[in-house]
């Protein structure tokens, strides 16, 4: 084991004890991926001759911010679209997500995105959003245990993860990070995207209530 009185490591007890390192953290995103909730369309139950054509039956129409959350208020990963009161023609993605409604404006161009990163559904965009809120919501806990462990003083992480990820993740409502998706099929998310701050679904993204009635 390595501590503070060790002044001297040699190079392969580092890259060892970094490989160790890199493989938990992998492990946990992997497995916190597998936990994360899956989407639930909530549908409208008439058929909506405003409806665009790239969307489904998750398209609600012109309907309140208070409205779409009586909907899918009880169910987690529960989501729909609305079309925006204030702003007719503009869209609103609706996600319930621990145990509050999270609304993103809606855009679509040949494929659909709330930032810069396009999905080519309503439905993958929906599960890459709760596998990343998922993850920075369940791991926070965790990655500040490790900041803590002299393993990884003397590798250099521990400043890395408090300056870039529980310093961040302490100050209210923590957002998704991205996750890469290749193909439709889900693939684990880069811890560097985590640690980075940059993400589709942060606090530019998501509306305010006096934004989006």
């Amino acid at each position: 084991a390595f501590s503070a009185s060790s002044p001297h490591l040699s190079l392969a007890a580092l890259v060892r004890n970094r490989d160790v390192y890199c493989a938990t953290v992998w492990f946990l995103l992997y497995q916190l991926q597998q936990e994360a909730p899956r989407p639930k369309r909530v549908t409208c139950p008439q058929e909506m001759e405003s409806r665009p054509k790239y969307y489904g039956r998750e398209f609600h129409g012109v309907i309140s911010r208070g409205h779409a959350d009586e909907l899918l208020a009880g169910t987690e990963a529960a989501y729909l679209i609305r079309e925006s009161q204030r702003q007719p023609g503009t869209h609103t993605l609706a996600l319930r997500f621990g145990h509050q409604t999270l609304n993103y404006r809606l855009f679509y161009d040949g494929k659909h995105f709330v930032g810069e990163k396009r999905f080519e559904s309503v439905h993958d965009l929906v599960t890459d959003a709760l596998i990343t809120l998922y993850i920075e919501t369940k791991a926070a806990e965790y990655i500040a245990k490790m900041t803590t462990n002299p393993i990884y003083e003397h590798l250099g992480y521990t400043s890395l993860l408090k300056d870039k990820t529980v310093h961040r993740l302490s100050h209210g409502r923590t957002e998704p990070r991205r996750v890469v998706m290749m193909e439709g099929t889900e693939t684990l998310p880069r811890l560097s995207s985590i640690l980075d701050g940059h993400s589709d679904f942060n606090r530019d993204t998501l509306l305010s209530g006096s934004r989006d009635p």
